[in-house]
């Protein structure tokens, strides 16, 4: 499960938009967490696009948006037999560019971990959706996750799906049948990270402020 993460304007970020031909900034933003507006890259009808959508999917089947099931991730090993996300794993693929992750660890209490890529800004693999008619419409949302590479394993079983450079193009091409794609959501890392335990003041959602380190990190390759 991955249920905050961080933006940084930064030129990693700057790159990984560049690549994907997206002419915009994105704001610094931290301790993201479910139920607000987030970006997403997703493919338009003129092109990649950048869009900002609920991050909690609201299935365009739903009667009226929900949050009684936790729906702002979703299980790589079910995408194609879900019934809220078998249709956009389908056409409806996304990436929710991030510099980096929180994750926690039962320690004495819950111990937060920021966790980056050594090198670069992280695409996260994501499913989007449409609900609603007219004015009422809701674009929204929902960041899979796979197992976790043995090394992260101390830290979590579950990791985002972090997609590396050369399948970025194919993951947003509606042209393509998701089950095809299923090899891009295998446990893998496109890179080393870079893992730091930070201050437990993130643990509150409230808090928007820069994840303060408060001991020496790991590299988990």
């Amino acid at each position: 499960m991955c249920g905050r993460y961080n933006i940084i304007d930064d030129p990693a970020i700057r790159d990984l938009l560049a690549y994907l031909g997206i002419r915009q900034y994105l704001q610094t933003t931290y301790n993201i967490a479910p139920t607000e507006m987030v970006p997403v890259i997703r493919q338009g009808e003129s092109g990649v696009e950048l869009c900002r959508m609920r991050w909690w999917l609201v299935p365009s089947w739903a009667k009226e948006p929900s949050t009684q099931y936790a729906m702002f991730n979703a299980r790589a090993e079910g995408l194609a037999e879900s019934r809220a996300f078998r249709h956009p794993f389908k056409r409806q693929r996304c990436i929710l560019p991030a510099s980096s992750f929180i994750e926690w660890r039962k320690e004495d209490g819950k111990q937060p971990y920021d966790i980056r890529l050594r090198e670069g800004a992280l695409a996260l693999a994501g499913l989007w959706d449409c609900w609603g008619e007219g004015s009422e419409t809701i674009l929204s949302c929902t960041m899979i996750t796979t197992d976790a590479v043995p090394g992260f394993r101390h830290i979590h079983s579950r990791m985002p799906v972090m997609l590396e450079r050369d399948m970025l193009q194919q993951w947003l091409n509606p042209e393509i049948d998701g089950r095809s794609l299923m090899p891009c959501l295998m446990s893998n890392l496109p890179g080393p990270l870079q893992v730091v335990p930070v201050d437990t003041r993130i643990n509150s959602s409230r808090v928007k402020e820069k994840p303060e380190p408060i001991a020496a990190g790991e590299i988990i390759e």
